[in-house]
């Protein structure tokens, strides 16, 4: 299949590699010029402008944004759209709100341009090797590019969602999750941490991390980010993160307690530093390369 790619960050560099590996053709697109170069020295097509993307695609275009959530879309999806015909495909691939989905998917309709919501999970490795996709739209478009997903997941790794909206509330449902367990792990080591034992918490995160009921991808970037050169420097506060409007947002929708005191553990994180808050920041620096604040 030929893609135009748009957004060539962490996630979206690795993700188009591992496209290129597939042999997959791609025209890529990003706001930064190096990047561009970058994978077009791997074998992709440049696009310096969202114009020359549409133009380098021929016939039905299925074009992917990997781009951050809110206005970044909607500023991309209208500067594409006098280029874009009857037929089309556009696939949104970031942390987009299901609701804003919704409403791109309905406008987008109207001219005729499919729009499938794709919550992507896996962090930077997963996006390189392998990642989780969950698609919502319509079906039919879905079926009709199914390969697409095919190759850029795991096995079993992606599937249909339902209607426009169901990938991205499905995913938002899943970061829900997430924040919860990474909270949990972090309480947890700080438990141990405070106990009269003093046990050796890297001794500890790597015994969970082999064969514990608690065994994770998680706990396994806990543990090799508390052996990283910059465990020491981190601080113990966690920025707020794109995804924490969300959560407020998922917490109003369905009770979520758990998700709820997790993510009040963030926030208290910026005003009383501490472990909790530096293993969170170190979990999300080791599987999305999320920034940190040092000491």
């Amino acid at each position: 299949m030929k893609l135009g790619f748009i957004g060539l960050g962490r996630m979206g560099e690795n993700m188009c590699l591992h496209l290129l590996e597939k042999k997959h053709k791609l025209v890529v697109n990003d706001l930064s010029k190096t990047q561009i170069q970058k994978l077009s020295r791997k074998g992709a097509t440049p696009a310096y402008s969202l114009e020359e993307v549409t133009q380098k695609l021929s016939g039905k275009k299925v074009i992917w944004l990997m781009i951050p959530a809110g206005k970044p879309v909607d500023d991309t999806i209208s500067k594409l759209l006098p280029s874009l015909n009857k037929g089309d495909i556009l696939i949104d691939g970031g942390n987009s709100y299901f609701k804003d989905s919704i409403k791109r998917s309905q406008m987008l309709k109207k001219k005729g341009i499919y729009y499938l919501d794709c919550g992507t999970s896996g962090g930077i490795s997963g996006a390189r090797n392998g990642a989780c996709m969950m698609v919502g739209g319509e079906k039919k478009i879905f079926k009709k590019i199914e390969k697409l997903f095919r190759d850029m997941c795991v096995k079993d790794g992606y599937g249909y969602m339902g209607e426009s909206g169901a990938g991205h509330f499905v995913k938002m449902v899943h970061n829900g999750i997430e924040y919860g367990m990474m909270g949990a792990l972090a309480e947890g080591m700080n438990a141990i941490k405070k106990s009269k034992f003093k046990s050796d918490l890297k001794e500890v995160a790597k015994v969970y991390a082999h064969g514990s009921i608690i065994e994770s991808r998680l706990t396994s970037w806990m543990q090799e980010g508390m052996k990283r050169p910059y465990y020491s420097k981190i601080s113990g506060s966690v920025p707020r993160g794109e995804t924490e409007g969300e959560m407020e947002n998922l917490e109003k929708l369905a009770p979520m307690k758990v998700l709820e005191q997790a993510r009040k553990l963030r926030v208290k994180s910026r005003s009383s530093p501490g472990l909790i808050g530096k293993l969170i920041a170190v979990m999300r620096n080791e599987f999305g390369g999320h920034k940190f604040k040092k000491k």
